[in-house]
């Protein structure tokens, strides 16, 4: 049994008051994803991407179909499947250790050992010597580790990701990119990551799922092998790369190239 299974997910909206007229965002999307898979979600603007993601959260429902996590309906969101936005997340008012430990009392994590729990998270993403900083005070990177270090520290089976190093730097994106697939090498975590970069999906992911233009359709699917050179510019991931940006439709050809 797959641990994520989405059969038959459709998502329509509303365009009407009178509930006559809908727009399909989502159409008809099958997906099943293994336990400890990092799956790379790519795909022009508008496809149903973050509407997938949202799906697993358990942040909407879909029109039609079904979404299940462990073989049982998602029916809201839980602290088992995790979620980095884009937006950074943090609490301003926190310390960046505060803003781990709320994240366990929320789930309800055992009171005794939230504060060691949250600075091991944060060790695991080379953050512990800002425990006692405020986000004001963080660079965007570090940010975004803390929002991976809220995750750990709460266990999640599942990490949510929805293009989270989208508006850094290259170099730091890079150095996150190359961060987050340690981990995930290390902890096995099942990851489902947004991107609309070609390069960082062939870097990143276990397995590599092309959406269509509105409404979003799955058209393509690539296995990464395990022993693929996590190397831009090595021939097998440049061929990967070609392969998945001719199937690309045309309108995010540009922008993929260059995200």
């Amino acid at each position: 049994m797959a641990l994520i299974e989405l059969s038959h997910a459709t998502k329509a909206y509303w365009t009407d008051r009178s509930k006559r007229r809908a727009r399909i965002v989502l159409d008809d999307v099958d997906l099943a994803i293994e336990e400890g898979e990092f799956v790379c979600l790519i795909g022009p603007s508008g496809c149903g991407k973050t509407v997938t993601l949202n799906l697993i959260a358990g942040f909407e429902q879909p029109t039609r179909g079904s979404v299940r996590y462990r073989g049982r309906e998602v029916a809201g969101p839980g602290p088992e499947r995790g979620v980095v936005f884009q937006e950074y997340s943090l609490l301003p008012w926190l310390t960046v250790l505060e803003n781990v430990v709320f994240a366990l009392d929320s789930c309800g994590a055992p009171r005794a050992a939230r504060r060691d729990t949250a600075l091991s998270a944060l060790r695991a993403v080379g953050l512990a010597e800002f425990a006692d900083q405020r986000p004001n005070l963080l660079s965007g990177g570090m940010k975004q580790r803390v929002a991976i270090a809220r995750l750990l520290a709460m266990d999640s089976d599942v990490f949510l990701m929805d293009e989270p190093f989208s508006a850094l730097d290259e170099q730091t994106r890079a150095a996150l990119d190359a961060s987050l697939f340690h981990l995930w090498r290390e902890r096995r975590k099942t990851v489902v990551f947004i991107t609309h970069n070609i390069s960082e999906a062939v870097l990143l992911a276990s397995r590599i799922v092309l959406y269509s233009g509105t409404p979003g359709s799955i058209i393509g699917q690539w296995r990464v092998p395990e022993d693929l050179p996590r190397d831009a510019g090595s021939p097998e991931a440049r061929r990967l790369h070609a392969e998945i940006r001719d199937l690309m439709p045309a309108s995010a050809c540009s922008f993929a190239e260059d995200a």
